[in-house]
């Protein structure tokens, strides 16, 4: 049997590329099993960074709990704004004429 020599060289190519996609998938396949690996731990560090900031919020919540007066509301927090001293009359009324009447003044 006599064989073609550019049919060969067709046949060594098409072999040469598929070997390249073999090694290709294979590097993939590697790559995305270590991203999987990375994900897992970044995803499991998340968890526990979530416990420990549930864990310091609680904290947090039993001491404010113990601290006197810590049930009443302040001012800041009924939605009133604090103006320093120093602040100009306008700063305290805004800029709106019409906001002077919910603060009492006309």
């Amino acid at each position: 049997m006599v064989y073609d020599t550019p049919m060969i060289e067709d046949l060594d190519l098409l072999a040469s590329r598929i070997r390249q996609l073999t090694e290709l998938t294979q590097s993939l396949r590697d790559e995305n099993a270590a991203l999987g690996k990375s994900l897992a731990q970044r995803d499991s560090h998340i968890r526990m960074l979530r416990e420990t900031l549930a864990a310091a919020q609680a904290r947090v919540e039993g001491v404010l709990a113990r601290l006197p007066g810590g049930e009443e509301p302040t001012d800041d927090a009924e939605g009133e704004a604090q103006v320093p001293d120093n602040a100009s009359p306008s700063a305290a009324e805004g800029a709106d004429p019409g906001a002077r009447s919910l603060y009492g003044t006309t």
